[in-house]
């Protein structure tokens, strides 16, 4: 019964590291990212030098696995990997954390109970920080609460603590808490004296800040001390904002998604108050779960102060309450495994209070695919030079391609002082480097009225959420403008390949054709349906009466862009589904 138990947790660990794996390929990205994937790209192609933002860790394995890639979905595959990788180590660690030993029937019980964590398969294998983040926070207490090595734990806790500040900017509040308890409490196991443990704490802090040093500087990145202060600004910013919120979005996804941990946390806590009512201060020992109870307490306390705290922040909180549940309900089972009776119930609280919820919760990937954000990168960079023709989607999700202007990137945090400050507006952007490509979403929704005039007036759809540089004039003919050069193709606006109802035509729905041959002259010379190369400046078509001519842009390559299948902009990103 052993040896099967063992393989039947082996097998379920199997099929979830092969599910994530697909998921990982296959699952909707999200516009954060995007901005990950955008500093990475800067490193992997050597321009760390004129980037004016800061670096983080993650960015540099980021670097080394999207290296040598020349389209966009090559970058977000490769990346997505890299965090699997990240998403394994991290639940490893959780186990291991757990005090268990990994290879054994308890250990991989934990494994796949924090396999099994819903919340993490929602952001766990996303481009984030917050992942790395959180492997060296498992790592630190990993190192030095449950495994206990004395000045060489101390030693690589420095070192992860000075790291972590160089991962996050939000590591602070979770790194200071941690490490001075590290340092005034050390855990029973290391047998040294206390400032010989600081001493080697800060050894190690200091050998990473070289090692750092050295890193950043092979590879010309933004000063280290440059990524800090500009961290602290933003944080400092975000913090005295405008734009806060409460937790409750965050933890509200918790009650569908982690009842049973939920109901352990709480009935830990109780157990927790308990003892320290009946042994009083001899309760807050490391040889129990207070040490968990304050840790998860600590992500707690960062989780209501941090001023806009997005789910993906549970990434901080859920591993935390894992490690305090799984003491306590180790100590639950440790007391019932006498009554065989009840084992039938608790096998039955394990599937439906826990199992089934991870399965509903984690089944609801497979509605979000990322099919349609692939097809538009490949469409754009099709449709686009790799150094001449930039594309504008305020996300800078066409990795490959040029932007229209560095600050064109449309962040919820930055967006309000963006439009109302004194810098230049999307519009102006656009009229000093034309992108050839514009990818509505939802962000670009936030733009103000005049902004979206100005692409109305400029562009046509191909589909709701895919426009490019172009005009439908009206039947008959007459003058348009050219603001970037390059191929445009020019037919009848039921041949053009436009959107069923495109904007800048007739406002009404017309009837797509594909008609054999079509007749007209531009600036007073015969043109077909071939693209055509157009200069920037003032063009003047002539066609039949009965004839509404467009002009579509085309790019260096294609013929022709052809029909794309209907899509509403406002889901090509989804947070928080």
């Amino acid at each position: 019964m052993k040896r099967a138990s063992i393989w039947i947790l082996l097998g379920s660990l199997a099929a979830l590291m092969g599910f994530s794996v697909h998921l990982a390929a296959t699952r909707i990205y999200q516009v954060d990212e995007c901005a990950e994937l955008t500093v990475a790209r800067i490193l992997a192609t050597g321009q760390a030098k004129t980037y004016l933002g800061d670096t983080g860790l993650l960015q540099f394995p980021l670097s080394w696995a999207i290296h040598g890639a020349s389209r966009s979905v090559d970058f977000y595959v490769s990346a997505r990997l890299v965090m699997v990788a990240i998403f394994w180590l991290n639940l490893v660690l959780i186990a291991i954390a757990t005090g268990e030993r990994l290879l054994s029937r308890r250990g991989l019980v934990a494994l796949l109970g924090a396999a099994t964590l819903a919340p993490l398969w929602d952001y766990g294998f996303e481009i984030r920080h917050d992942n790395l983040l959180l492997t060296g926070l498992l790592l630190t207490w990993c190192v030095v609460r449950v495994r206990p090595k004395g000045p060489p734990s101390y030693l690589v806790a420095g070192a992860l603590a000075v790291a972590l500040q160089f991962s996050a900017r939000k590591a602070f509040v979770y790194v200071i808490p941690l490490s001075l308890a590290l340092l005034v409490f050390p855990p029973p196991g290391h047998q040294t004296p206390r400032w010989k443990l600081a001493l080697f704490w800060v050894v190690g802090a200091l050998g990473m800040l070289a090692a750092l040093r050295l890193v950043y500087g092979a590879y010309g990145a933004t000063g280290l001390w440059d990524v800090q202060r500009t961290g602290l600004q933003f944080v400092s910013k975000v913090a005295t904002g405008g734009d806060r919120f409460g937790p409750g979005m965050a933890l509200g996804r918790l009650l569908g998604q982690t009842p049973l941990l939920l109901t352990l946390v709480v009935s830990a806590f109780v157990a927790v108050a308990v003892d320290l009512r009946r042994r009083g201060r001899a309760a807050l020992a490391w040889d129990g779960s207070v040490p968990e109870a304050l840790l998860l307490a600590v992500a707690f306390a960062a989780l209501i102060v941090n001023p806009t705290p997005y789910p993906y922040n549970l990434l901080h909180l859920v591993p935390y309450a894992f490690l305090f549940a799984f003491r306590h309900a180790s100590v639950l089972f440790r007391e019932i495994r006498d009554a065989p009776a009840l084992l039938p119930a608790v096998g039955t609280v394990l599937v439906f209070v826990h199992l089934v919820p991870f399965c509903v919760a984690t089944r609801r990937h497979w509605d979000w695919p990322n099919s349609r954000q692939t097809c538009l990168m490949r469409l754009a960079e099709d449709l686009t030079d790799p150094t001449k023709d930039p594309v504008f989607d305020g996300i800078g999700m066409v990795l490959t391609r040029p932007i229209i202007h560095p600050e064109s990137f449309l962040h919820s945090l930055t967006f309000e002082s963006f439009i109302k400050g004194s810098g230049p507006q999307v519009r102006d952007m656009l009229a000093t480097r034309p992108a050839a490509v514009v990818i509505p979403n939802y962000r670009t929704d936030w733009l103000p009225p005049a902004d979206h005039a100005a692409i109305r007036e400029r562009y046509v759809a191909l589909a709701d959420d895919f426009w490019v540089l172009g005009k439908v004039l009206p039947a008959g003919g007459g003058a348009f403008q050219i603001f970037h050069p390059g191929r445009y193709r020019i037919s009848s606006l039921g041949g053009s390949d436009l959107a069923a109802e495109c904007p800048g035509g007739s406002g009404r729905l017309f009837t797509p054709t594909d008609e054999a041959s079509f007749t007209a002259t531009l600036d007073g010379v015969p043109v077909s349906s071939r693209p055509v190369e157009l200069t920037v400046g003032r063009h003047w078509i002539e066609s039949k009466p009965d004839c509404q001519p467009a002009v579509v842009w085309v790019g260096p390559q294609r013929d022709r862009v052809g029909r794309l299948s209907p899509s509403d902009h406002r889901w090509l990103f989804v947070n928080w589904y």
